[in-house]
């Protein structure tokens, strides 16, 4: 085994789930970011963690001031809209061609080209110490999956600009 670099350590961990976290401010004007550190925390009730850098993103400003975002699996066929979003441009949103529909349970939007989409109302945000990032720790209120999807379109994050999506299931047996 090599020894790797400790600030190379979470890289290791991939790959990751990308999702496209859709929010809006109090003036309803939608807000769109991707992220790939996301995981389940809780069955019930359901809840889900992100990580996001720990700087007030308009993200994290929104999430705050109303306490909801939408967790959107981005999949192959708009994957390249939902990257574009993370630009630092005011505009990015408008210019990656996204649209936006209404949530069941939030006022957050959806992603119109989600094929399974997740709402959260804010559980709690966690200012991990030292670390360069929140803990945004969400109860999910609403589930959608549309049953057409298949894994392999899902995205998946590996390190920089490289993305893959699941190949060949394989099933393991578990003593519980």
């Amino acid at each position: 085994m090599q020894e790797i670099p400790l600030s190379e350590a979470t890289r290791l961990i991939y790959p990751r789930v990308t999702v496209l976290v859709t929010s809006a401010g109090l003036d309803r004007k939608p807000n769109a970011a991707p992220y790939s550190w996301i995981a389940p925390v809780s069955f019930s009730p359901p809840m889900l963690y992100l990580g996001i850098q720990k700087r007030e993103t308009q993200t994290v400003k929104n999430i705050r001031a109303t306490g909801e975002f939408v967790v959107n699996v981005v999949t192959k066929d708009w994957a390249a809209q939902a990257v574009a979003c993370e630009a630092k441009i005011p505009d990015k949103v408008e210019r990656s061609g996204l649209r936006f529909r209404e949530s069941k349970k939030v006022k957050a939007p959806t992603a119109e080209k989600a094929e399974i989409a997740l709402e959260c109302k804010l559980h709690e945000i966690i200012e991990t110490g030292k670390a360069d990032h929140y803990l945004v720790i969400g109860e999910i209120v609403h589930a959608e999956k549309d049953e057409k999807i298949k894994n392999s379109e899902i995205v998946m994050h590996l390190l920089g600009a490289d993305f893959i999506s699941p190949g060949k299931k394989f099933t393991l047996e578990r003593k519980k």
